[in-house]
């Protein structure tokens, strides 16, 4: 489903999803908010689920169709900005390429967005603390008939765990009539839940090592597949141009383009 025609919840989902697999703050450009459905922005924004960024110091160029992603360059007063293209092929034509600066927006998700919106939904007694040992956030104790719970949201990945149990962040995050909301019914079933007797389930670092290592390799044959249907659509372009366009996807997981390019092709 193309995403200009996802309903908000699916938009969620998504955006939890990418930064799921990531460390890194999830960086939202204008013209991808363009293809959201405006309720869905407005609402993320609201929630301050999505956070304002600096300006973009580089973007795609519209002048032609290699759409280069190249650095923005501006006027003396900052009042105006513009591209300049350095294709070899291109460059004698098309000199200068204004860029509109509402282009230049750009917000962020975060791990840290994240843990204060829920622990603001989950009312919880203090802010939320960042555990660096355990890349988690402390969100405070929870009220239940049993006593009082402490409330951990994990990083990576992105799990909210209580009393116990843990739930992916993107399955209790939703919107009902654009407002965000918690899914109450399952943080009372996390709490009122009852407790192991042999505590935390221990996962071995090799297991976790292994899980990361298949993450990795997946993510590494979702270039190689992309950049062979780029190739079939567009075979005169430089490798450049294929691993800039996957570096804008959801499936580069935040790398960067010159680190796709060395693995695309392998």
């Amino acid at each position: 489903m193309p995403i200009s025609l996802m309903p908000s919840n699916q938009l969620l989902a998504d955006l939890l999803g990418r930064l799921s697999v990531t460390a890194k703050p999830v960086m939202i450009d204008f013209d991808e908010v363009q293809a959201w459905p405006s309720s869905a922005f407005e609402g993320l924004v609201k929630a301050k689920l999505l956070l304002k960024d600096v300006q973009a110091q580089s973007l795609e160029c519209m002048g032609c169709e290699n759409q280069c992603c190249m650095p923005v360059v501006f006027t003396e007063d900052a009042q105006r900005a513009f591209i300049v293209c350095d294709h070899p092929d291109q460059q004698e034509y098309m000199g200068r390429i204004a860029v509109k600066l509402p282009r230049l927006k750009q917000w962020q998700l975060s791990a840290k967005s994240v843990a204060a919106v829920i622990a603001r939904l989950l009312g919880a007694d203090a802010k939320p603390v960042y555990l660096n040992e355990s890349a988690s956030y402390q969100l405070g104790m929870l009220q239940s008939s049993k006593g009082r719970r402490p409330a951990v949201l994990s990083v990576q990945p992105l799990s909210l765990a209580i009393n116990q149990q843990s739930i992916a962040v993107n399955e209790l995050l939703y919107f009902d009539g654009g407002v965000l909301l918690i899914d109450q019914l399952k943080i009372d079933d996390m709490l009122s839940a009852k407790r192991a007797s042999t505590g935390k389930v221990y996962t071995s670092n090799t297991t976790k090592r292994e899980a990361r290592k298949l993450a990795t390799q997946a993510m590494y044959k979702d270039w190689q597949d992309e950049y062979q249907q780029l190739k079939q659509k567009h075979p005169k372009k430089p490798d450049t141009w294929y691993s800039e366009r996957i570096a804008k996807m959801a499936i580069a997981k935040d790398r960067d383009s010159e680190t796709i390019r060395k693995i695309m092709k392998m």
